[in-house]
């Protein structure tokens, strides 16, 4: 099929097009639509035989008379593509006014610009969803590109979503032994943070009750598998010290006893933790690492 269209210059004013037709759903598809106004408009076309589908009934007023020849049936797109729908002097009668109070400059284009932003708004954005009349692409380079308001809510939208990804990714809180970070009370998340609650390299809940009965006497190391156990931003340079100081072991021993001995904390380590801490995160915790002495893996030892 080929369509005329409104568009700048008469190179850009034809387009072959392929619809698709879906008889039970006349208005979902164009090419459904399509047959759907060449069937209300047969009527109309047979009092004048025209070759274009658009054809209306202009009334019985003036133009009727104005259309007599065709018993006041025309074309309104035959004589030229453009309509004069007087709608600067329908918002001169309804005292529109723009944000300037100055009257308001009533356009086809600026209601479908107004348009085509409102409904970008309300998906939010996503092109896709919005598009009705055009392509994605043409919504964007023709109507919402140079839009002020579509700028200023896009950048504001855009520092919302870079501020919020940047507090989630700075807002980490992990608790360890598969326990839900969700019931740590906010009197011991603050005490966390600041330091009161750590044995090493992580914070601990409840010392005076370990999982399997009585105060906690166990290595630091099995903080990693425990349920008591939560890990904040301001573990990270001990967490990183600590991934360090295993390599380093891994160096003086068997691999099998290696593993034997921390394989569930490095891999704990290494695959739970450490990847949830953003690369920025990571190079501003190695500046500040702690040194940590490799007899610290071995666990507490009694004074002779």
């Amino acid at each position: 099929m080929t369509l005329t269209k409104r568009r700048r210059g008469k190179a850009n004013s034809r387009a072959s097009v392929h619809w698709s037709v879906d008889p039970d759903r006349d208005l979902r598809t164009m090419g459904s639509f399509y047959l759907l106004l060449h069937r209300m408009m047969a009527r109309s076309r047979a009092f004048s035989h025209t070759a274009s589908v658009w054809w209306i009934w202009a009334g019985s007023g003036r133009g009727g008379a104005r259309h007599a020849a065709t018993a006041g049936h025309c074309g309104p797109f035959d004589a030229e593509l453009a309509r004069k729908l007087k709608l600067g002097a329908w918002a001169d009668r309804h005292g529109l006014v723009g944000d300037d109070g100055a009257p308001l400059e009533m356009l086809v284009t600026r209601v479908k610009k107004t348009v085509e932003a409102r409904t970008a708004k309300k998906v939010g954005g996503h092109l896709p969803s919005a598009r009705l009349t055009n392509t994605a692409q043409s919504s964007f380079a023709h109507y919402l590109r140079a839009d002020p308001f579509i700028t200023e809510w896009a950048a504001d939208v855009l520092t919302e979503a870079i501020t919020d990804a940047e507090y989630h990714a700075r807002d980490v809180m992990i608790r360890l032994g598969g326990a839900d970070p969700k019931a740590v009370s906010q009197t011991a998340r603050s005490k966390a943070e600041v330091g009161e609650l750590d044995p090493l390299a992580t914070s601990c809940l409840d010392m005076e009750h370990h999982p399997a009965g009585g105060r906690c006497r166990s290595s630091f190391l099995s903080c990693f598998s425990c349920p008591n156990a939560l890990v904040l931003e301001r573990h990270l340079p001990a967490l990183l010290a600590l991934a360090d100081a295993l390599r380093e072991d891994l160096q003086q021993r068997d691999a099998e006893q290696w593993t034997a001995r921390h394989g569930t904390t490095w891999q704990i380590l290494t695959r739970d933790i450490l990847p949830r801490f953003s690369p920025a995160q990571h190079a501003a915790a190695d500046q500040r690492k702690p040194l940590l002495p490799l007899d610290l893996l071995d666990g507490p030892k009694e004074s002779p």
